[in-house]
């Protein structure tokens, strides 16, 4: 009785991250690549790729390239798999998704995550500023995040449930 609960439980966070995603893609439709900007929104349930584009030789803008869907719910620890080993001069790929780890089923619920994965293909050192909703149509608050080095995987993880993550003010590292 446990496993089909927790296959309707997951179906069910499935259903719902699909609907909340389909719906922002269609509010917030704009045609890629976008015109760089300081800062977007992602809705959690998607996939997607920025270009930088320098401001000045600390300060960088940027323009959403790739945006898609992304519904799976990943492993925590091995998610290597996820990135093309080599991308274009200047971009950054990030995946901003549910993640879980464990050998049993109750075990993987009892890990669900969200998770902001990405990939640095630049060759930049950058910190930047994150916000997260977690609340749907709530305010957005800044969060901390680990900043992203060059060829670098990096992961940002949190325990409670983030409606969209807001990327902005991307800067070189000191």
């Amino acid at each position: 009785m446990q496993l089909f609960y927790y296959n309707t439980n997951l179906q069910m966070k499935r259903i719902l991250l699909l609907s909340i995603l389909s719906i922002s893609l269609l509010i917030n439709a704009q045609e890629l690549p976008t015109i760089p900007s300081n800062g977007f929104a992602f809705p959690l349930g998607s996939k997607f790729t920025i270009k930088l584009s320098a401001v000045d030789s600390v300060n960088y803008d940027y323009s959403i390239i790739a945006f898609e869907p992304f519904d799976e719910i990943v492993d925590i620890m091995e998610n290597d798999n996820l990135f093309e080993s080599a991308g274009k001069d200047s971009t950054l790929t990030f995946y901003f998704c549910l993640g879980t780890f464990g050998e049993a089923e109750d075990e993987k619920e009892d890990n669900l995550k969200v998770l902001l994965i990405m990939k640095n293909y630049s060759k930049l050192a950058l910190k930047y500023t994150s916000e997260i909703q977690r609340e749907e149509d709530g305010v957005f608050e800044v969060t901390s995040n680990v900043g992203t080095h060059p060829g670098a995987i990096g992961t940002e993880m949190w325990p409670y449930m983030i409606y969209m993550i807001g990327l902005a003010e991307f800067r070189n590292y000191d």
